[in-house]
């Protein structure tokens, strides 16, 4: 297949509160768990019936296919099959999802983006500030059984390009843990449950590798390794090669973003320290690639230049295409991209802009090669 340069369907089976601010009205809801459990069964039903209906159609996979891009990455939750609680199934639309991709000759990669318990603490897990995915065996299992049931219902589909185990673990003895783990994002994300957050608890990698290992196992008795499975590397780029040599099909996934490093090194923020430091960051992501099989499954040209609010238009496109044009030479050697996201509801300003792809494209912000 053609190297990937996909978007990533957010916030259409797992809600993001930035994304679609008016899902949320008449709520205090910061995350999907608390929209359902603030709405109730019958009004969660009907406002997301109508979301699920109207954010992401047909159109948009014709559109995505018109514009270039060739894959789409799917965030789904893990009550994808059915009620859990307080959350309401959706694969109905996932079934619609191959039905267009096949029909607009696209690819995809099936992202399974929360966990049971939350595994990350972060909004883009379903729970903000609550990590207890580890803590019960019973929270473990039945991911492996969505990710299973996932493969026997799609893996078969000629759209199919592989299925991701879990989006964005963090794991407590790495590098990047020292930083990304539940008890620094609390800071960040507020727990509403006070009660259930003193059950917070980070895991290992080797207990990761482990439920990668039970899942990969799950999944490989309905999709044969033509079709792959993708690992997130838990934001350590240099931890997997030998785990990667134990299985047939793996990938790796990494993210990057410029926000973090525009809140935590950058003293300035300018087109010259962003091609800098996208450079130095392709000299790693690109030698990694060469090494191994590698994906970037999210990335996107925002960021917090300084002076931004006052640029010119123009100025505006030019910072953003130069960003965009250096993230891609920092992928250049893997197996390709996919954008974060393709549609953004907000006031319109230039966040949703950049951060939206359709429009990005529209805008002049992401040019890519489309062979």
């Amino acid at each position: 297949m053609d190297k990937l340069r996909g978007v990533n369907l957010g916030n259409w089976l797992v809600l993001e509160k930035w994304m679609s601010e008016d899902l949320f009205r008449g709520t205090t809801a910061m995350d999907e768990t608390y929209l359902c459990i603030e709405l109730g069964p019958e009004k969660i039903r009907e406002r997301l019936k109508v979301h699920r209906n109207e954010f992401i159609t047909e159109r948009d996979f014709e559109e995505i296919a018109r514009m270039g891009f060739n894959a789409v990455r799917i965030p789904v939750p893990f009550f994808l099959f059915e009620d859990v609680g307080p959350y309401v199934h959706c694969y109905e639309y996932l079934n619609k999802a191959f039905d267009w991709a096949e029909k607009y000759r696209l690819k995809v990669l099936v992202d399974l983006h929360t966990a049971p318990g939350g595994h990350n603490g972060t909004d883009n897990s379903g729970i903000c500030g609550i990590c207890t995915w580890s803590t019960k065996k019973e929270n473990v299992d039945y991911t492996v059984w969505v990710l299973e049931k996932i493969a026997e219902r799609y893996g078969e589909r000629q759209a199919m390009w592989g299925i991701e185990l879990l989006n964005e673990p963090m794991c407590s003895d790495t590098e990047a843990g020292r930083m990304l783990n539940i008890q620094n994002f609390l800071q960040f994300y507020k727990p509403v449950d006070l009660e259930l957050a003193k059950s917070n608890a980070n895991y290992p990698l080797e207990f990761l590798k482990q439920f990668y290992r039970d899942a990969y196992t799950a999944i490989r008795r309905h999709m044969g390794p033509e079709k792959y499975v993708v690992i997130h590397d838990a934001f350590e780029l240099n931890i997997c090669d030998e785990f990667l040599k134990e299985f047939e099909g793996m990938i790796l996934d990494t993210h990057n973003y410029l926000m973090t490093a525009d809140m935590m090194i950058f003293r300035e923020r300018n087109v010259d320290v962003y091609t800098e430091y996208l450079q130095n960051l392709g000299t790693k992501v690109n030698a990694a690639a060469r090494r191994l099989p590698l994906i970037v499954g999210e990335w996107n040209a925002q960021n917090q230049a300084d002076g931004i609010d006052a640029m010119t238009e123009a100025e505006k496109t030019h910072l953003y295409y130069t960003v965009s044009e250096e993230f891609q030479k920092s992928m250049e050697d893997t197996m390709g991209w996919f954008y974060w996201s393709w549609k953004i509801h907000g006031d319109g300003g230039r966040d949703d802009i950049v951060d939206d792809a359709c429009r990005a494209v529209r805008h002049g912000y992401l040019k890519f090669n489309k062979q």
